[in-house]
C-alpha cells in the first residue's frame, strides 16, 4: 500500500465554472489503487472569480482518491485525511462536492461487529473536538452537524442524535446526553435532554433534563442551565433536605454563588428548620495575582425552642465574623490581617461538626504590618492580638504592640577587613529593640456566692533592650563578655495594704509615670574536643565523639533592694515581711529579684558514623545525641545547685526516632517542711540525686508497597489484562502476577513522670497510631487512634474508607466511640462542577452540620 498527498486550491467561478489543477503525474505504486481523469490543460485564469475558500485544502487517503469530473466530487477511502486552517479531520470515507462546498465523513462498517463503524469521522477544529458516525461540514457558512455524535465538554463530552454547529460559539443537540464517564458504551450515569443548546466555554441551556444512573431514571427538572466552563461560575447552591431530631425538618444551606469578576465573589447560603430555628451564613472573597487576598465572611444562628422562660431553653442567638486580608505592600513590607469575633463557644457547638472547630478553647486574632529597610539592620514591626477564651469569656487584646529594631551591628567595622586582620575593637557589637506596648483585658469572676463580675483593665509601657557583646575569635577557645540593659516605663504601679482586723489583702493601682531599670553582665567560654575511632569493620569507616563543654557566668544585682525602688513590703498576719514589686502587673514584667552570680556549665556529646559506599561517596549519620547542664549560684544563701537537666535524642537508621530528656535534684526533702532543704542526698542518703521529671519519646513512620507473587495457569482462550494493556495469550505456559498493596503510616509512644516531691508522682503515657492502605487499587483505607495506657482507654478512634467509582467517589468517616460518635457517607460524583450531585447520610447525636 501506499500513501499519496494532494494539495486543491477550490476556487468558485461564476455562473457554472470551476478551476483545479493537478500534477502532470502521480506515482501510484499500488496496482489497486484508482485514480480518474487527471487533468493536464490548464484553464484560462482570467474566468476566474475567488471561492468562498481561502486558504490550501490538504488531503490524503490510504487506499484510494477519486475525482468525479462529472458530479464535480472528490472521494477519498481508508483512513482518509483532511486539513483547512484549523480544521483537521480523520475517517474512513471522505466525501467533497466541489459546487455545494459540503463535505461528508463516514465510518467504515465492521465486519466483525455488525452495527459497528471503524475510522468513524473524527475532527478537531481549534479547541473543538467532534466525532460520530457521520459528519458533514460546509466550508461555505462553517456551519455543520454529525449524526450519533461524541462532543468533547471542558470536563465529560456530549453525544447526541444529531449534533449540529450553528457558528463557531453556539451547537444544537437533538435527544443530548452529557456525562463525565469514561464508558462511552454504558456510562455510570447521565444527564439526557430531548433538546440541548451548548455555548463552549459559557454554558449549557437544557429542557427537559433526565437524570440517569445506571440506566435508570432517578430525577427530573422541567429545564436546566448549567456552567460549561472550569473555574468559578455564577449560580445557585443546591441545598439538602433532611429531617433532625431536635429541629425538625430541614431545608439546609440554600444559596447562591456570585462571581463577581474575575477578582471577587460572593456566597450567601441560609438553613430553616420547622422547628424554630434559621441559619445563615456569607463570605466575600478578593484577590489579586502577586498582589493581595482576602475575605469577610459571617454566620448567624437564631434558635427558638419553646418559651425563653422554660428552665434550660435552648434559646440562643449566636454569631461570628470572620476578616482576612494578605498583602506584600512592596518588596521590604508587608500585611497580614486574620480576625475572628464570635458570640461564644455556643456559636461552633451548633453549627459545625468539625472536631478541630468544636475543640476550640480560644479565637485568637492578628493584625500584623512588617518593614524592613534593605541593606541596613533596622525593622519595624506592629501587631494587633486578640485572644478570646471561649470557656469563660476572657478577653485580652495587644492595641497595638509597636517594636523598633536594630539587628547585632558592629559599628566600629572596617569596610576593608576581614576576619583574618580585624582589630580587637572591631568584634564589639551591639542590637536594640524598643517597643510600645498597650494591653487590655476583661476577665470574668465568679464570687463564692455565685454571683458574677468583670474585671476591666487597661496598662500600656515602653521598653527598651540594649545589649552590648565582644566576640574576639581564637583558634580553640571562644570568649565573649556580654552586657545586657532593660529600661521600661510604665504608667501604673501597685500598692498593697495589709488589713490586720480581718486579714485581707487589699491592692490597688495607682497612676504615676515610673521608669524601671534592670541589667546584667557575664562571659562564656566555650571550645570542642573531637574523638576518632576507626575499627575498619565491614564498611565501617570510622566513629567520631564531639564534645563541646561550655562555661558561661552571669552576675545580677539584686533589685528587690529598697535602694533600687522597685520593691514595697507589708506585714502579714503572722508577723512576716512580705516583700512584692510594684511592677507585677506590667505589661513587660519586673525586674527580677535577688541576688544572682550563676557560673553555668553545659556539655554537649554527638556521636557520629561515616560508612564505605563507594570508591567516591561515604554516608555519615549522627547516632546519638546527648547533652547535660547544670548551674551553681554563688550569691544564694543556700541550694546553690540548680537542677541537673539532660536530654538525649537518637536515630535508629530511617525506622526509629527515640527522644527524651530527665532533670534531678541533688538536695534531700524535707517532709515535715514539705520543701528541699541543704544538705546534699549523697551525705545522707548515699544517693547522688533525686530524679524529679523524666520523659521519653518514640516513633516510627513508614510507607511501602507490599506485594505478593501467584503462579496462575492461563487459558490459552482467556484474554488477560496486565498493567492496562490487553493481551492476547496463547500459550499455557505459566505467568507470574503481581499484587501490590500501598501501605503507610506511623507510630508513637510518650512517656512522661513528674515527681515535684518524693512524695508525689504525676504520670502519663500513652501509644499512638495511624495506617493508611490501599486494599485494591480502588479502595483506600485509614484507621488512627490514641490508647491511653495510665486511664486505660482508647482516645478519639477514627476511620476513613474511599472508594473510587470511576465517574463517582465514596467517602466514609466515623467515630466509633467518644463525645462525637458517628458516621458520615458520601457518594458524588467526581468532576468539580457536579460535585453537588451526592448522596450523604450521616448519624451523630449532633445533627444536620456539616
Amino acid at each position: 500500500m501506499s500513501r499519496f498527498f494532494f494539495i486543491i486550491i477550490f476556487l468558485f467561478i461564476s455562473g457554472t465554472c470551476f478551476s483545479q489543477e493537478f500534477p502532470d503525474s502521480l506515482n501510484v505504486k499500488n496496482e489497486n489503487d484508482t485514480l480518474i481523469s487527471t487533468l493536464n490543460n490548464p484553464l484560462d485564469t482570467s474566468k476566474i472569480a475567488r471561492s468562498d475558500i481561502d486558504a490550501i485544502i490538504n488531503y490524503s487517503a490510504k487506499d484510494s482518491l477519486i475525482y468525479d469530473l462529472k458530479n464535480k466530487k472528490v472521494y477519498l477511502y481508508n483512513e482518509s485525511e483532511l486539513t483547512y486552517k484549523d480544521l483537521k479531520l480523520d475517517a474512513g470515507v471522505i466525501t467533497v462536492n466541489q459546487e455545494t462546498m459540503i463535505l461528508e465523513a463516514y465510518g467504515i462498517p465492521d465486519t466483525v461487529n455488525a452495527g459497528k463503524f471503524m475510522q468513524a469521522p473524527l475532527m478537531f477544529q481549534g479547541n473543538d473536538k467532534y466525532e460520530g458516525a457521520k459528519l458533514t461540514y460546509n466550508f461555505r457558512t462553517q456551519q455543520g452537524n454529525v449524526s450519533m455524535g461524541f462532543s468533547d465538554a471542558e470536563i465529560g463530552y456530549y453525544f447526541g442524535d444529531k449534533i449540529k454547529k450553528v457558528t463557531s460559539d453556539v451547537l444544537f443537540i437533538k435527544d443530548g446526553l452529557y456525562t463525565t464517564s469514561t464508558d462511552r458504551e454504558n456510562p455510570e450515569y447521565y444527564f439526557l435532554s430531548p433538546k440541548m443548546k451548548v455555548i463552549p466555554n459559557d454554558k449549557v441551556i437544557a429542557q427537559s433534563v433526565y437524570v440517569y444512573i445506571e440506566g435508570v431514571p432517578v430525577f427530573w427538572i422541567p429545564f436546566g442551565v448549567f456552567p460549561n466552563k472550569s473555574g468559578r461560575s455564577s449560580g445557585l447552591i443546591p441545598p439538602k433536605f433532611g429531617d433532625d431530631g431536635t429541629y425538625g425538618k430541614y431545608l439546609s444551606r440554600l444559596g447562591y454563588f456570585w462571581a463577581m469578576s474575575n477578582y471577587t465573589d460572593f456566597a450567601f447560603t441560609t438553613s430553616y428548620f420547622s422547628k424554630g430555628r434559621i441559619d445563615t451564613y456569607g463570605r466575600f472573597r478578593y484577590a489579586s495575582k502577586y498582589n493581595f487576598t482576602g475575605s469577610l465572611e459571617g454566620g448567624y444562628s437564631r434558635i427558638r425552642l419553646g418559651e425563653s422562660t422554660d428552665i434550660g431553653s435552648p434559646n440562643s442567638d449566636a454569631w461570628n465574623v470572620g476578616i482576612n486580608h494578605n498583602q506584600q505592600l512592596t518588596p521590604t513590607s508587608r500585611f497580614d490581617a486574620g480576625l475572628t469575633f464570635t458570640s461564644g463557644k455556643n456559636y461552633y457547638n451548633i453549627s459545625t461538626n468539625s472536631l478541630s472547630e468544636l475543640l476550640l478553647q480560644n479565637v485568637i486574632s492578628n493584625v500584623t504590618y512588617a518593614k524592613t529597610w534593605e541593606g541596613t539592620p533596622f525593622a519595624l514591626n506592629m501587631n494587633y492580638y486578640r485572644d478570646q477564651n471561649l470557656e469563660t469569656g476572657d478577653l485580652r487584646e495587644r492595641i497595638p504592640l509597636v517594636n523598633f529594631s536594630i539587628s547585632q551591628t558592629y559599628p566600629f567595622e572596617s569596610a576593608s577587613s576581614s576576619q583574618y586582620n580585624k582589630k580587637l575593637y572591631e568584634y564589639l557589637s551591639f542590637s536594640y529593640s524598643g517597643s510600645i506596648l498597650n494591653d487590655r483585658s476583661k476577665i470574668n469572676y465568679k464570687s463564692a456566692s455565685e454571683a458574677d463580675s468583670v474585671v476591666k483593665n487597661f496598662r500600656s509601657g515602653v521598653r527598651n533592650t540594649l545589649n552590648f557583646n565582644f566576640s574576639p575569635k581564637f583558634e580553640f577557645i571562644t570568649f565573649s563578655p556580654f552586657f545586657n540593659y532593660n529600661e521600661i516605663w510604665y504608667n501604673k504601679y501597685v500598692t498593697k495594704t495589709f488589713n490586720p482586723s480581718d486579714s485581707s489583702l487589699v491592692s490597688n493601682d495607682a497612676n504615676a509615670i515610673k521608669a524601671l531599670r534592670y541589667f546584667n553582665t557575664g562571659v562564656s567560654f566555650s571550645t570542642r574536643f573531637v574523638g576518632i575511632f576507626t575499627p575498619r569493620i565491614f564498611s565501617l569507616r570510622g566513629i567520631r565523639h564531639t564534645i563541646t563543654p561550655s562555661i558561661s557566668y552571669v552576675y545580677q544585682p539584686d533589685f528587690s533592694d529598697p535602694k533600687w525602688g522597685y520593691y514595697n513590703s507589708y506585714v502579714n498576719q503572722s508577723g512576716q515581711l512580705v516583700k512584692y514589686s510594684i511592677f507585677e502587673n506590667g505589661v513587660f514584667g519586673s525586674a527580677p529579684g535577688g541576688e544572682s552570680q550563676s557560673l553555668a556549665f553545659t556539655i554537649g556529646n554527638v556521636f557520629e558514623m561515616k560508612t564505605y559506599e563507594n570508591d567516591s561517596t561515604d554516608n555519615k549519620f549522627q547516632l546519638f545525641n546527648f547533652d547535660a547542664g547544670i548551674n551553681y549560684n554563688f550569691a544564694a544563701d543556700s541550694l546553690k545547685f540548680s537542677q541537673l537537666l539532660t536530654s538525649f535524642r537518637t536515630n535508629i537508621g530511617s525506622f526509629l526516632n527515640i527522644s527524651g530528656g530527665a532533670s534531678f535534684n541533688l538536695y534531700k526533702f524535707d517532709p515535715v517542711i514539705n520543701e528541699r532543704v541543704n544538705q546534699f542526698l549523697i551525705n545522707t542518703d548515699g544517693i547522688l540525686a533525686n530524679i524529679t521529671n523524666f520523659s521519653i519519646s518514640m516513633s516510627t513512620a513508614f510507607d511501602f508497597g507490599g506485594s505478593r507473587a501467584i503462579d496462575k495457569p492461563v487459558n490459552p482462550n482467556d484474554t488477560l489484562m496486565l498493567g492496562g494493556d490487553y493481551k492476547g495469550i496463547a500459550t499455557t505456559k505459566e505467568d507470574e502476577v503481581s499484587f501490590n498493596i500501598p501501605f503507610s503510616g506511623g507510630l508513637g509512644f510518650n512517656y512522661s513522670e513528674s515527681r515535684p516531691t518524693p512524695l508525689e508522682t504525676f504520670n502519663s503515657s500513652n501509644l499512638s497510631g495511624n495506617i493508611a492502605f490501599n486494599l485494591t487499587e480502588k479502595w483506600r483505607l485509614t484507621f488512627s487512634t490514641s490508647y491511653d495506657i495510665i486511664n486505660k482507654q482508647i482516645v478519639a478512634p477514627y476511620i476513613t474508607a474511599y472508594r473510587d467509582l470511576n465517574s463517582w467517589e465514596m467517602n466514609f468517616n466515623w467515630y466509633p466511640t467518644g463525645a462525637y460518635t458517628g458516621f458520615a457517607l458520601e457518594v458524588r460524583i467526581k468532576a468539580p462542577q457536579l460535585r453537588d450531585i451526592k448522596v450523604s447520610k450521616q448519624t451523630n447525636n449532633r445533627g444536620v452540620f456539616n
